[in-house]
């Protein structure tokens, strides 16, 4: 099958009334929808910072310490996430059980769908939660004075979080998120695109042509 036969087959987000992506003023300029290979794109990228941080936290035997931030992170990304953050995107309309996004793929779709965007509360907690998972490894290595290994995560972690800004979050449509990125001539399209977002936002009025 050619390149364009592809695109002209191509099915939209279930959420949204376009019912191909054949023609979309935003296709590829938004990740409407997600395949396995966008999930790799972003945990190879993930992996420059989680990679030195595990091989330090081992190397410095901080084992209570690793299991803690073990736990941290289940609970993150097996439930905080679906509650605070992903239950306001768009993929939670789609069919199955587990959400299919570049970030969070496999997420069980535990709370109901909620199209509003996050409140405050919500970004400053998720803003919280995600900035003690991230930086936790740093008093460790600090008062282990492993300085090399506290290099390598701090300079994945940034290389991580700044990639990732200029190739996947100027594309997510979970718009709410506090650290998206999607320009605005592109999110005006999608709410006109995502009604039901538009209505939840306040935006059914807005112009968005």
């Amino acid at each position: 099958m050619s390149k364009v036969e592809k695109v002209e087959t191509k099915e939209s987000a279930k959420a949204c009334v376009q019912k191909t992506c054949n023609g979309c003023e935003i296709d590829e300029k938004l990740l409407c929808v997600h395949t396995e290979l966008d999930l790799v794109d972003f945990a190879v990228l993930f992996g420059a910072w989680l990679l030195p941080f595990i091989a330090g936290m081992v190397i410095g035997q901080f084992w209570i310490g690793l299991s803690i931030w073990v736990g941290l992170a289940v609970i993150f990304f097996g439930v905080m996430e679906a509650y605070i953050l992903c239950r306001h995107c768009p993929h939670y309309a789609e069919d199955g059980f587990t959400l299919k996004c570049h970030a969070n793929w496999g997420l069980p779709k535990f709370p109901k769908i909620d199209p509003k965007p996050l409140n405050k509360t919500e970004k400053v907690v998720w803003l919280i939660y995600a900035a003690i998972l991230f930086l936790y490894p740093i008093p460790f290595f600090v008062v282990g004075k492993m300085w090399l290994m506290l290099a390598f995560v701090v300079w994945g972690g940034f290389v991580w979080a700044w990639t990732v800004q200029r190739t996947q979050c100027n594309r997510c449509f979970n718009l709410s998120c506090p650290v998206n990125r999607v320009p605005e001539d592109v999110r005006k399209v999608f709410f006109k695109n995502y009604p039901d977002y538009a209505k939840a936002w306040g935006l059914d009025k807005v112009d968005a042509k």
